[in-house]
């Protein structure tokens, strides 16, 4: 088995047509690959350290260049039908991932894009990742824990610790945790925001937030993202004319700051 024959074998595992767009083979193997150095993240030195320990191939979760990294917004907007499911309007979906999708874009043109690819292509190591693959199963894993888990007395703390029963979190090292709100709140509406490519971020969590969701089960969230959600959660719970006049406010210091 070769690296592209485990990629379109991830993909299906995943119930995807065909190898998603943020995954890809970056340096293919001439013959079956047998032992494998896999990684969430790989660099230089990963690459470095599977060739002096005798392994056949890498495989990383993150995108590592090339293709893979210049179309991560073609899996970013699978986010778009994810919010509508949860009666999220189309529209505002769309302009909250096009709000996401910002700032990565900005991001990439001060990136030195293909550098560890290009460093494999010169160490002629094969390497290849398989992000969206790994997401997609992810997601539906823990869907389907919190589906069989969950009763009406359920909380936030209970599905934080319904997580370890996945080994690879029982056994790590950081352990989940509620980066917004308490885990004494009842659990109520989940929606499970994996396998978007990026975490949706305040753009999408406050429009979840508003259509009903209780609790979003994510992977990571920036700090200035958590930050706004905070800040909005704060704001809500003010009497409604005093979260008026507020909010007034601050739609005036928005508009000086972009006459300035």
């Amino acid at each position: 088995m070769r690296l592209q024959d485990i990629l379109e074998w991830s993909a299906r595992l995943a119930g995807c047509a065909e190898v998603p767009a943020d995954s890809q083979v970056y340096v293919e193997a001439d013959s079956d690959v047998r032992r494998i150095l896999f990684g969430v993240d790989v660099g230089v030195g990963e690459l470095i350290l599977a060739r002096e320990a005798g392994f056949d191939a890498v495989i990383a979760h993150h995108p590592l260049g090339d293709q893979a990294r210049m179309r991560m917004p073609d899996v970013v907007r699978r986010q778009v039908d994810q919010m509508v499911a949860e009666g999220i309007d189309r529209a505002d979906a769309e302009t909250a991932v096009a709000e996401r999708l910002e700032a990565p874009h900005r991001a990439m043109h001060a990136a030195n894009i293909n550098q560890v690819v290009d460093a494999a292509r010169l160490l002629g190591l094969p390497v290849a990742n398989i992000h969206l693959a790994c997401d997609i199963i992810s997601r539906r894993e823990i869907e389907s824990l919190i589906a069989r888990r969950r009763s009406g007395s359920s909380t936030v703390g209970d599905a934080l610790s319904w997580l370890d029963d996945f080994p690879e979190i029982g056994r790590g090292l950081t352990r989940p945790e509620a980066w917004l709100g308490d885990r004494s709140q009842p659990l109520g509406r989940v929606t499970v925001a994996i396998a978007g490519g990026y975490n949706g971020g305040h753009p999408a969590f406050s429009r979840y937030y508003r259509v009903g969701v209780d609790t979003i089960v994510t992977m990571h969230v920036a700090d200035p993202d958590l930050a706004r959600l905070r800040d909005a959660s704060a704001l809500a719970k003010l009497p409604p004319d005093e979260r008026q006049e507020w909010q007034a406010l601050w739609q005036e210091v928005a508009a000086l700051l972009r006459r300035a």
